[in-house]
This record gives structure tokens, sequence and C-alpha cells, in this order.
């Protein structure tokens, strides 16, 4: 069996890929720089993932999911409003099926986001800007993956 965190991790890296601003621009624990030039991404990070309640039968946790979105930085204010859009496809892909399509998981909770950042050297400045989820889900007091 796999850890349910894992199969979570999966599942929502599903859910955000090939968003319309994003497409298939998206990588989980993205290691390398992200290319402006080819277009808005995302990258896809695991967070904390803390117990909420424990009894003899269950444990519930709380599974924190960081994804951050990338887009090449303008002169002018364009780039928060392609943030923006990223922002509110990501809410709806994660919000239409609260569960992801896993049955143990019982909500995904939105957590606000980080104000975004610019960075990068003249040839190839970027924004960011990180979303923060809660994932709460459920599973067996002997076996993460039950």
């Amino acid at each position: 069996m796999t850890h349910r965190a894992e199969s979570i991790m999966v599942a929502v890296l599903d859910k955000i890929d090939n968003l319309t601003t994003t497409g298939t621009r998206v990588e989980r624990g993205r290691v390398y720089p992200v290319d402006p030039d080819a277009g808005p991404a995302l990258t896809l990070e695991m967070g904390p993932d803390v117990v909420v309640l424990q009894n003899i039968a269950f444990i519930d946790r709380e599974l924190t999911v960081h994804i951050i979105a990338h887009v090449k930085l303008t002169s002018s204010t364009e780039h928060e409003t392609v943030l923006n859009t990223i922002r509110e496809e990501v809410h709806i892909a994660l919000r239409a099926d609260y569960t992801q399509g896993l049955d143990y998981i019982k909500d995904t909770i939105p957590e606000g986001d980080d104000e975004p950042e610019a960075s990068g050297d003249a040839d190839k400045p970027t924004a960011r800007q990180r979303m923060n989820w809660r994932i709460r889900y459920r599973h067996s007091v002997t076996n993460p993956g039950a």
C-alpha cells in the first residue's frame, strides 16, 4: 500500500494539471528554476502532515499542500492579473470535488495565498505566488496506507 499522503499528492497533481492558463507546465517538487518564456507554470509541494484526531479506530490528519504559480514578470501589473487568474483556476479545480476523488478525504480547505514575490535577473524576471491548502483525511491506526 501507499501512504495516503502520497495518493493525495498524486490526486492533487492530477486536478491542477492542464488548467487553462498553465496547461501541462505542472511539476511536483520542482528542483530547477521555471523558464518564464515557456509560459505560466505550477509547482506542487507537500507541507506538514499533522494529526488532528486519534482514537482506537482511526487517525485524522491534515496534509498541507502548497501550489506555487510562476509567471513572467512584466513592467506593469499584468503579472498580478495572470496570478489571480491562476489562483481562480486552482481554486475551482480543487473545490469541484473536495474529496479529490478519494473516499478517505474529508475536506479540502483553502488556507489563503501568500503575497506575490518578484525575483530573477534582468534576462528572466519572474513573479510567483504560493497558494496554501489543507486536506483533511483519515487512515487506520495501524497503517497510514489503509
